[in-house]
């Protein structure tokens, strides 16, 4: 049976079994919205985010949150057979949250960007996407770090590469200045993220002074395992643009590089930032439900490590969004910066994501004052953020029936929490929708159908783990919000059913239109069409890809939140160029663009410790050793400048060294177009510390995730030991970080990214690091930004409900009562801030 509401949602692929938590529609919703969703037929349970129904297992928060604030929202599934019939029922909704993991769409048979162009056409029609195809995309590239380098959380030596040449320079010239983080922008769980420092410390005293030869030596270490290697920087520069070759010497990292391969079009891209050596002491995370903060979660590397991604004995610590830790970054980031990230990012036009978050690093010295530590933004996302507490509902090989039910009480009162700030094949835990919608909304997920569940982010119905919440917090704000899922055979259809919503919050993991035999592009010029119609996308496909790209934070380098040297390389002679100049100045920490949980994210040292005074005042040689580490594991390698950039560059050659990186360098590989860049960020020594995450629901934060690496790492992506602790919106002790962020800077995001038409996403987050020097006041801290995310960012209060092996069978009922409470709260936030934004068209 299709989802029930107020569109008539019956011309699509039924996916879901039932609706099981999802509350009943408003009569007369404010507003009509759908949670679209995808499930990869060809993968168990629909996709690795699935409950045992179809839908993603953190679905009915964000439904319930929709209708529990007075508007409908109804659960479809996108079909890429039925496109066009898709997107058409689309357009008799007011709104869409988008909940399909990235790469599921694809992985269905489907075609992303088809379906992204979708939205697009959606939100032209004046329809809500949430994210948007261009929100995701901008807010999920690691260039939006270069966006938003100049605000108080970001770093001014925060670059982006788009090509080998790019790369080649601008990598050695950062790495000659400071340890780097380099971050490919396609990877996850730190595949891509190095660490690098240089072997001989010699770093120059000033950014630009000098740059590294291909024969010094790197140590890297990556994030997704916080394996250590070490190599020349010739040879990293190799793997990066060409992946393992006779240049780029022996690589141990899973990865395989070629981190450009594509160009910028594709996604190959490579964001260099410098290293904050307090990342060790984890990274904050931010949860936010559109400008809300609802959480902060601390995430600490396992001792010895630098990457808190998950499943590396990392140590997560959760705080309420008022946390007097971390009052500065919260003020810093909420009300400086949070207000220009979105115009930042290119997406001025583009509300905040409805469920996002935002990681944040310690760039401050060690001995600085809460008050006065600068925390930087590490990452945004909104690409299909998971409500963690509806995680128990997602089926995977233990738990393949797992839905709603097997949400605890309390996970589910928290989800709900979410949900209603801003259902299983049966819709469980959605409300019903409202009789006279404010406006028509739909949550739109994809269902990958040859994985398991659907994807990993399902619960056992169907929908997207955390959905629920999303859709009851428009419905709880009198707007509809029905749930949809996106099947890239329906394509037209889809998108048909898109044009009669008002508005669409996306919900698509990045990877699985494509994984569910989908185009993501196809999908992503879909909803470029429905947001073309006017029809509100959240997050559209240019705010996903601008606010999540790698020199995302370039463009925000002048703000409170960015720091002036931070640059982008799409190219290896601007790449080694650059890096030559930046590394010769201060440690740096240079990013892909395609990676993911710290794989191509590198922290870079010169060996010598030798660096200029100021920047530019020098360029480093070739052959100037570099100590590296790789955010994904944390390991360290040693390479010349020389080595580091042909590794970047061309991957594994005979002039990249030998490397023990999983992954395989290449980073500027198919250029600007295909994803291919490079940023590079000064190194924060104090991302030891960690980085802190903001959690925002469109312009408020709801709460802020410090993420502190293990003892002697620098990395907190989950899984390498980090401990996270979490705090309120309001937390004193990053006060000056929030307010420079919120009130100073947020503004001018979405304008800096290319994004000035765009809303905020409804759920993103920011990931601050902390650049100032230790004894810093904490009110006087320059928290930076490391990274945007607004593609699908999860709602970790719904994790519960998501299917996995030893929970097949999660859904809604898998959530605790707190969690759905918790939930209920960024779902309802969602739903207000949505309002909010429809009301104003």
């Amino acid at each position: 049976m299709a989802c029930p509401g107020p569109v008539d949602c019956s011309g699509l692929t039924v996916i879901a079994k039932d609706y099981k938590g999802l509350l009943d529609q408003p009569a007369a919703p404010k507003f009509k919205g759908a949670l679209c969703q995808i499930f990869v037929r060809s993968q168990p349970y629909g996709g690795s985010d699935k409950s045992n129904n179809g839908h993603r297992y953190d679905t009915i928060p964000m439904a319930n949150g929709m209708i529990n604030a007075g508007m409908s929202c109804q659960l479809i599934h996108y079909v890429h057979e039925e496109h066009d019939k898709f997107f058409e029922v689309c357009k008799n909704f007011d709104f869409i949250i988008v909940r399909c993991n990235p790469g599921q769409i694809k992985a269905d048979g489907g075609d992303q960007n088809k379906f992204d162009d979708g939205m697009r056409g959606i939100r032209k029609l004046g329809i809500q996407v949430w994210p948007s195809p261009d929100v995701m995309e901008k807010m999920g590239a690691k260039d939006a770090l270069c966006k938003v380098a100049t605000m108080n959380i970001g770093l001014e030596d925060t670059l982006a590469y788009y090509s080998p040449e790019e790369f080649a320079a601008g990598f050695k010239k950062t790495m000659a200045f400071q340890p780097r983080v380099i971050k490919q922008n396609r990877g996850s769980s730190g595949e891509g993220i190095w660490i690098i420092k240089l072997k001989e410390g010699n770093y120059c005293a000033s950014y630009g002074e000098r740059s590294c030869e291909d024969g010094e030596k790197l140590l890297l270490m990556e994030a997704n395992d916080n394996h250590e290697e070490e190599h020349t920087v010739g040879e990293f520069i190799e793997f990066c643009v060409n992946g393992r070759t006779s240049k780029s010497g022996e690589w141990t990292s899973k990865g395989v590089g070629k981190y450009l391969e594509g160009g910028k079009e594709a996604g190959g891209q490579l964001v260099d930032q410098r290293f904050c050596p307090r990342i060790v002491e984890g990274e904050l995370r931010y949860n936010l439900v559109g400008d809300a903060l609802v959480g902060i979660i601390h995430k600490k590397p396992k001792e010895g490590g630098i990457s808190a991604v998950g499943g590396t004995g990392s140590v997560y610590t959760y705080y309420g969004p008022e946390e007097p830790l971390f009052a500065a970054l919260t003020n810093n980031f909420l009300k400086k910066d949070l207000q220009h990230v979105m115009p930042a990012l290119g997406l001025a036009d583009e509300p905040l994501p409805l469920w996002w978050t935002t990681d944040f690093i310690n760039s401050s010295p060690p001995g600085t004052k809460p008050e006065d530590e600068k925390w930087i933004v590490g990452e945004f996302n909104c690409s299909c953020v998971g409500i963690s507490r509806c995680l128990a509902a997602y089926c995977k090989d233990d738990t393949p029936t797992a839905g709603w039910d097997d949400i605890t009480e309390e996970d589910k009162a928290e989800a709900k929490r979410y949900g209603d700030l801003m259902g299983e094949k049966d819709y469980k835990g959605l409300l019903d929708q409202p009789a006279a919608p404010k406006f028509k909304g739909a949550l739109c997920q994809i269902f990958v159908r040859s994985q398991p569940y659907g994807g990993s982010d399902k619960s056992n119905n169907g929908h997207r783990y955390d959905t629920i919440p999303m859709a009851n917090g428009m419905i709880n704000a009198g707007m509809s919000c029905q749930l949809i899922h996106y099947v890239h055979e329906e394509h037209d259809k889809f998108f048909e059913v898109c044009k009669n919503f008002d508005f669409i919050i996306v919900r698509c993991n990045p990877g699985q239109i494509k994984a569910d035999g989908g185009d993501q592009n196809k999908f992503d010029d879909g909803m470029r069409g429905i947001r073309k119609l006017g029809i509100q996308v959240w997050p559209s496909p240019d705010v996903m890809e601008k606010m999540g790209a790698k020199d995302a934070l370039c463009k925000v380098a002048t703000m409170n939140i960015g720091l002036e040297d931070t640059l982008a390389y799409y190219s290896p002679e601007e790449f080694a160029a650059g890096f030559k100049k930046t590394m010769a100045f201060q440690p740096r920490v240079i990013k892909q663009n395609r990676g993911s949980s710290g794989e191509g994210i590198w922290i870079i040292k010169l060996k010598e410790g030798n660096y200029c005074a100021s920047y530019g005042e020098r360029s480093c040689e070739d052959g100037e050793k570099l100590l590296l580490m790789e955010a994904n594991d944390n390991h360290e390698e040693e390479h010349t400048v020389g080595e580091f950039i042909e590794f970047c560059v061309n991957g594994r050659t005979s002039k990249s060294g030998e490397w023990t990186s999983k992954g395989v360098g290449k980073y500027l590989e198919g250029g600007k177009e295909a994803g291919g860049q490079l940023v590079d960020q000064r190194f924060c020594p104090r991302i030891v510390e960690g980085e802190l995450r903001y959690n925002l629901v469109g312009d408020a934060l709801v709460g802020i995730i410090h993420k502190k690496p293990k003892e002697g790492g620098i990395s907190a992506v989950g899984g390498t030991g980090s401990v996270y602790t979490y705090y309120g919106p309001e937390e004193p002790l990053f006060a000056a970080l929030t307010n420079n962020f919120l009130k100073k800077d947020l503004q001018h995001v979405m304008p800096a990214l290319g994004l000035a038409d765009e809303p905020l996403p409804l759920w993103w987050t920011t990931d601050f690091i902390n650049s100032s020097p230790p004894g810093t006041k904490p009110e006087d801290e320059k928290w930076i930004v490391g990274e945007f995310n607004c593609s699908c960012v999860g709602i970790s209060r719904c994790l519960a409900a998501y299917c996995k092996d030893d929970t097949p069978t999660a859904g809604w009922d898998d959530i605790t009562e707190e969690d759905k409470a918790e939930a209920k709260r960024y779902g309802d936030l969602m739903g207000e801030k949505a309002l909010g934004i429809l009301s104003k068209k």
